[in-house]
């Protein structure tokens, strides 16, 4: 039925018509894109600019609820919970999917279990983020001062890919820091903008208007080779650690058991909306570039990141309850 109603889709995924025969293949009524942070952030910027993309392409309402909480267990939960019939799917991030489950001894949900990835929206690279008057100028001289004298340099965490960027640094460099919490990127910018923190690993959608402002500076990049929107900024690998590569991106998701001719069609609906240059230009704004994987691709690398992601935190031993 689903596949009939695909009309004038082509192979390459450049066209898509019907947008009303798209409608009648999935549930009545409006769809849901759960967000597992609050609204203003880059996650709920990026959920927002594909459920009004996507949206126009199948001719439905796509609604954003954010469900900030729990380091995004609750969103998860309630995506877990969701009947399967692609009503409901979620704007992942690299920590609820691939490091949460890492690092959490009790977690309620499983990501390769419970859920089933759409598409992968966009990534970038890490950032090793220092106040801009820090005599800091290096991963080199993060290590040096941090072993100096025991917990010399402290740290900003607001989520867990924080923590764990910065605790692997620790295990390969056989440094101890300080990681000082903080309530999201949002909560910790202030203090590390004013040299209360020696630094902080984040990802550029959330601190590219501070970098451009000045305001703070970068030490390195988590690419495996630098940055095109960064490419004056050295690798951590270039700087002596070269299988310190990682990755932050965003993905869709839907729950576990959804037809797959319905994740079929979802994904071809996020990939057109990714190729919309309004899109393509928001997105490099706000400091990330598009991924434009296959359904298959898209799965595989959320797969692998998963893998990836519990090897890091064996390697650093992080733990949490």
């Amino acid at each position: 039925m689903i596949k009939r109603l695909l009309c004038t889709l082509l192979v390459s995924g450049t066209t898509l018509a019907c947008g009303a025969a798209w409608a009648q293949a999935l549930p009545d009524g409006p769809l849901r894109m759960l967000v597992p942070f609050s609204a203003g952030g880059s996650t709920d910027i990026l959920a927002r600019l594909m459920a009004k993309e996507m949206g126009d392409i199948l001719d439905k309402t796509v609604v954003v609820e954010n469900k900030p909480g729990a380091e995004g267990f609750i969103a998860a939960r309630d995506l877990k919970n969701a009947t399967p019939d692609g009503r409901t799917l979620m704007m992942v991030t690299t920590s609820v999917y691939a490091i949460n489950p890492a690092i959490f001894t009790e977690i309620p949900y499983s990501s390769g279990d419970d859920f089933t990835t759409v598409a992968v929206v966009a990534s970038s690279p890490n950032v090793f983020l220092a106040p801009a008057d820090s005599k800091l100028t290096s991963i080199s001289d993060i290590v040096k001062k941090a072993g100096e004298k025991e917990e010399n340099v402290h740290y900003a965490t607001g989520a867990t890919m924080h923590l764990l960027n910065a605790k692997w640094l620790e295990s390969m460099s056989s440094t101890k820091m300080v990681s000082v919490p903080y309530k999201g990127s949002s909560a910790a910018y202030p203090d590390l903008v004013a040299g209360r923190v020696d630094f902080m690993v984040d990802q550029p959608l959330s601190s590219m208007s501070l970098i451009k402002d000045g305001k703070l500076k970068v030490l390195a990049v988590t690419s495996e080779e630098r940055w095109s929107q960064l490419p004056e900024v050295p690798t951590v690998a270039e700087q002596g650690y070269p299988d310190f590569v990682t990755t932050s991106w965003w993905a869709i998701l839907v729950p576990s058991g959804t037809p797959q001719e319905t994740v079929e069609l979802l994904h071809q609906a996020a990939a057109k909306a990714l190729k919309q240059a309004a899109v393509v230009e928001k997105v490099q704004q706000l400091g990330a570039d598009i991924t434009p994987y296959s359904l298959e691709e898209s799965q595989a690398f959320t797969a692998q990141e998963l893998k990836k992601w519990k090897a890091i935190a064996t390697e650093a031993d992080v733990k949490m309850n």
